[in-house]
């Protein structure tokens, strides 16, 4: 894939200074402050926004071949002092500008602007050539603004959904960073991409940076995949061939070069890359890019290039030729610098060495093998096209890849729009070798779907005890309610507090059923846990009196005592499992002065009283162990028991029933022995 000869440079991975397009051009823009700017004929450009004063600039927007525009008709739509300033008919334009959250609005003389038709004589050409209709009309748009443009439809003979699932399921592989427009819409959030129980995302590149690198998501990996999203002045240059072009003369290289690295510490090295290049084969221009974007955009050296670095000292890397993703990209680089390999002049323990070595390797590894775009060393789908010619692929579809930021490809072709707009070099002989796929869908569009990404919950409560086998991963849980409760709570906390859940509350159960805690998370995306509750156990008959009331509390009792609750317990689970029971049961609690006690821990000596219809029955709690009627069981308790079998002192009542802990009936060795070995841990005392 070489371009033919009239083509004078190739700067795919061109990164030069913002230049103003809008000097120089004879196309005027109005603007209705009075204002006016400059466009060049049958192109795109920068139009700028200045001031009553002139003395001011300000980004405007971009206008683009192939833009929508209303003709205005009129002059007298133009406001003054600028409407006799444009020969012919105007164009209206209005661009809404996020960085300043502004919309501008300017006129622009229709005199300058192609149509792009798309004529049958176009389309027949565009069939010919292998494009599918879907390109046409891009295509037509291009052709008319430059007819020196040659395209070429390069057959990837690959379903279009394979392939960007080829790209897609390779963690680490096709990366993009977070900021402000894309609010982590890019962002893939599968299991290799975010961690949902710590949440946070992973990253691949530049580790612990503000600047780190994640995966993409799918829909982002489409749509910069899909060729026709980039069919336009700006970012067409992803498809120039980067080969070097001996009809090129070395001083055109070396004034393109220079100018290309106008200011940068990279300058120097002008007549090093055009070496370089004739030696490999490759662009002197892409190779001076190419290290202008990895290392260079300084007045002085940087890393990977000064020769002096920890452990690196003397090796120089150009390019970032290994510098592979993790904490230290660029020592990654240098590391592989040090390595010996005749072919490519390694170890470059010099800078000759690295710009010429790191070229040579470029050539063998990318642009001799048919991975001769940006767009194919970002994106290799050329297996099967190099194959169709008789030749044998070197690497399989989806692996040899230079670069990992999905976005390189159609930022370096703005960067080398720009530099060919500003060398008048727009309308020259070029030639875009564009993939195509199966099957491709009618469109493909960057996600809107922002917002942190995490539906997942860090824990479930029923009857507020935490699911003990919780996992946040498992979305399915059985919980087993005796048949005679007739309601469940479900409570529950997400991992980030940024989602939402719904699903929680007091519900009423009265046969079998599933309940649903749906986590909506901050970009919408919802994850839904489902509780299966199951109703164990036989029905009790309805309690009509007290007694039979009492017994199906499941609270033991007897004529004056209650038992069987748990130590610790509040004191309101005894009304709770009363009026469970039988919702007439009025209960009343009291401690063991009398005093009313709606809360607080359960202990030994605490009344009820219970009433249901005429019948009224006050019983004392008991809570073995807990002999001094504190709630808790401890030294104290003891020490009260000991001294009662001593006979040092007497405990009656409920108390002393609380003491018999193994429940023979006795206070004696036995009892404080097993309070001791409770106290201690070793045993754990039955109520």
């Amino acid at each position: 894939m070489k371009n033919i000869k009239y083509i004078l440079m190739s700067i795919i991975l061109s990164f030069l200074f913002i230049i103003n397009v809008c000097a120089d051009y004879n196309a005027t823009a109005i603007n209705p402050s009075g204002a006016k700017c400059s466009l060049k004929s049958n192109s795109t450009g920068y139009c700028f926004y200045e001031n009553s004063n002139l003395n001011s600039t300000n980004y405007m927007g971009w206008l683009d071949t192939g833009d929508s525009v209303t003709v205005i008709t009129s002059k007298s739509a133009i406001p003054s002092p600028n409407k006799d300033l444009c020969p012919g008919e105007y164009v209206y334009i209005s661009q809404y500008y996020t960085k300043k959250n502004t919309t501008y609005y300017g006129y622009y003389c229709n005199t300058y602007l192609s149509s792009g038709a798309l004529t049958d004589s176009l389309k027949s050409e565009f069939s010919n050539l292998g494009f599918p209709e879907s390109y046409f009309e891009k295509l037509a748009i291009m052709k008319t603004a430059h007819p020196n443009w040659t395209f070429k439809a390069i057959n990837t003979n690959l379903n279009f959904n394979d392939a960007v699932y080829g790209e897609v399921y390779r963690a680490g592989w096709s990366l993009v960073q977070r900021s402000s427009s894309n609010n982590y819409a890019y962002m893939a959030i599968d299991s290799t991409s975010f961690d949902y129980k710590n949440d946070y995302y992973i990253a691949y590149d530049s580790i612990g940076s503000s600047d780190a690198w994640y995966n993409a998501n799918k829909d982002t990996i489409s749509y910069y995949m899909d060729p026709r999203n980039f069919l336009n002045d700006m970012y067409i240059f992803q498809f120039e061939g980067l080969s070097y072009d001996s009809d090129v003369s070395q001083d055109s290289y070396k004034t393109i070069v220079k100018n290309l690295l106008s200011g940068d510490y990279l300058e120097k090295f002008t007549d090093t890359f055009v070496e370089a290049g004739e030696k490999s084969k490759v662009s002197p221009v892409y190779l001076a890019s190419l290290s202008k974007q990895e290392v260079g955009g300084h007045s002085s050296c940087t890393t990977a290039v000064c020769g002096v670095s920890e452990n690196y000292n003397g090796i120089y890397n150009f390019y970032n030729i290994g510098a592979t993703g993790g904490e230290n990209p660029v020592y990654n680089g240098l590391s592989y610098a040090s390595y010996t390999d005749d072919s490519t002049l390694r170890p470059w323990n010099s800078e000759y060495k690295a710009i010429v070595g790191g070229a040579l390797w470029i050539g063998e590894k990318y642009i001799s093998v048919g991975q001769d775009t940006s767009y194919f060393k970002k994106w290799n789908v050329v297996y099967n096209y190099i194959k169709s010619k008789g030749e044998t692929p070197r690497n399989s579809n989806y692996e040899h890849q230079y670069m990992t930021n999905i976005l390189a490809p159609s930022s370096e072709a703005l960067s080398s729009y720009k530099s060919v707009v500003a060398s008048n070099l727009i309308d020259s002989y070029y030639t875009f070798y564009i993939p195509v796929y199966n099957n491709m869908p009618s469109k493909t569009s960057l996600p809107t779907n922002s917002g942190w990404p995490n539906n997942y919950l860090s824990s479930i409560r029923i009857n507020d005890l935490a699911v003990a086998d919780f996992d946040g991963d498992v979305e399915t849980y059985n919980y087993y309610l005796d048949v005679n409760s007739n309601s469940i709570k479900i409570d529950a906390t997400p991992v980030n507090s940024s989602a939402t859940v719904t699903g929680m509350g007091t519900f009423n159960i009265t046969d079998n059923t599933t309940k649903q805690i749906i986590v909506k998370a901050q970009n919408g995306n919802t994850k839904t846990y489902k509780i299966n509750i199951i109703l164990t156990g036989e029905k009790r008959k309805p309690a009509t009196d007290l007694q039979t009331t009492m017994n199906n509390s499941g609270i033991k009792n007897s004529d004056a005592y209650l038992s069987g609750i748990s130590l610790g317990s509040d004191i309101s689970i005894i009304k709770t499992k009363i009026t469970n029971a039988n919702s007439a049961a009025l209960v009343e609690l009291k401690n063991s002065s009398g005093t009313i006690k709606e809360s607080g821990v359960v202990a030994t000596g605490d009344k009820v009283t219970v009433s249901l219809n005429d019948e009224v029955k006050t019983y004392e709690v008991v809570i073995y162990g807990d002999v001094n009627g504190d709630g808790i069981i401890s030294a104290s308790d003891y020490a009260i028991v000991k001294y009662s079998i001593l006979g040092k002192t007497t405990i009656s009542g409920v108390y002393k029933k609380a003491g018999d802990v193994n429940k023979d009936g006795l206070i004696g060795a036995p009892d404080y022995g097993i309070i001791k070995y409770s106290i201690l841990g070793k045993t754990v005392i039955v109520q």
